[in-house]
């Protein structure tokens, strides 16, 4: 995954509560399995590897955070465990078969968590963390995004 991504991702974890960090590793697990599809289309095997075993993870976290109270749950672990086989197959035979299909039923799956993630009202999960204001500022022939440190930079212990 790119730089640029893995900030943004980290960024809004960071502010995320338990539905909104749900959809966020969703959208890693698409974010990866797309990348290893443009690594396959570039015969870059060892990177197509790479975007697979990624996608993996954090496919396997979203099969540990399953609470098995709830019948849906094992609906969810089936469907997981399904495009988990995808992708090992993927892996094993070198070739991108049906992960596009796997793209496309995580995207529903996304979708279906972020409509409930919009109605969660808690807060964020992490909560010693900076306080992300950002904004964009222009630079020598680019834009940059800037971040301020509402806290002073005290988030830990003080000595």
């Amino acid at each position: 995954m790119e730089r640029e991504k893995r900030q943004e991702f980290s960024a809004r974890i960071t502010q995320a509560n338990r539905s909104e960090l749900l959809v966020i590793v969703y959208e890693i697990v698409q974010e990866e399995l797309t990348e290893a599809l443009a690594e396959f289309e570039k015969q870059e095997l060892q990177k197509f590897d790479i975007s697979l075993q990624n996608a993996q993870k954090f496919l396997n976290e979203l099969m540990g955070t399953l609470n098995y109270e709830y019948e849906i749950s094992y609906q969810l672990l089936s469907i997981y465990r399904f495009v988990n086989k995808i992708i090992i197959e993927a892996r094993i035979k070198r070739q991108d078969k049906d992960i596009e299909a796997c793209i496309r039923l995580l995207e529903k799956l996304r979708h279906a968590y972020a409509e409930v993630a919009s109605k969660d009202q808690a807060g964020p999960m992490m909560s010693n963390v900076q306080k992300l204001y950002s904004g964009l500022t222009y630079g020598k022939g680019a834009l940059s995004e800037v971040s301020v440190d509402v806290n002073g930079g005290h988030r830990g212990l003080y000595a």
